[in-house]
């Protein structure tokens, strides 16, 4: 399993050479957050949500393509708008109504919800990605529902912690300990439709 030493000697390696998924995953939170601060309400244009998808599942798009492709601009908007728009005091019940709301766009599944979200805050969340999930759990089950995934966000958020007292100035979010943890800078990592 993966300890927080793992994870800032997989930073550091990784620092060595040119990370052009690293790259790609920090232009999309940039072009996100852009379009969060020019856009309120919060929502996804079709191009966005793509982009994500494509992100999110690489290799495997292809398979989802069909249905992913199947919604409107107008649908894509109205969903994750609705979904963005979600606030409550239980941080459990908030993203699981989140997560809800985008899986009623074809196609989208949890791992899918849960890289929207991610992208979209970074430093509270992480996308299901199937290697972290193994290399956190010693599982390969992988995670299916809300539970899973909010445990899988309790122990990235304690590998955060651990691995911060390592490295204070390394600005370390669920998602960059997702990222490593996943070993992405090794290869792409199978990810969660």
């Amino acid at each position: 399993m993966i300890n927080a030493a793992n994870l800032k000697d997989r930073r550091l390696a990784a620092k060595a050479a040119k990370d052009a998924d690293l790259a790609e995953t920090e232009r999309l939170k940039a072009r996100l957050a852009r379009a969060r601060d020019k856009r309120v309400p919060f929502y996804l244009t079709r191009e966005e949500f793509l982009e994500i998808c494509h992100w999110q599942l690489g290799d495997k798009f292809a398979r989802a393509a069909r249905l992913l492709e199947s919604s409107s601009e107008r649908r894509i908007k109205r969903i994750t708008r609705l979904a963005f728009a979600v606030k409550d005091k239980d941080a459990d019940f908030e993203l699981g109504a989140r997560l809800a709301i985008l899986r009623l766009l074809p196609g989208v599944g949890i791992g899918v919800a849960s890289a929207i979200l991610a992208l979209c805050n970074p430093k509270k969340l992480a996308p299901l990605d199937a290697r972290a999930w193994q290399a956190v759990f010693d599982d390969k089950r992988g995670a299916s529902e809300v539970a899973d995934y909010q445990r899988y966000l309790t122990r990235l958020g304690e590998l955060e912690s651990e691995v911060r007292s390592l490295d204070p100035k390394g600005r370390w979010s669920p998602l960059l300990v997702a990222y490593y943890t996943a070993g992405r800078s090794d290869a792409r990592p199978a990810r969660q439709g």
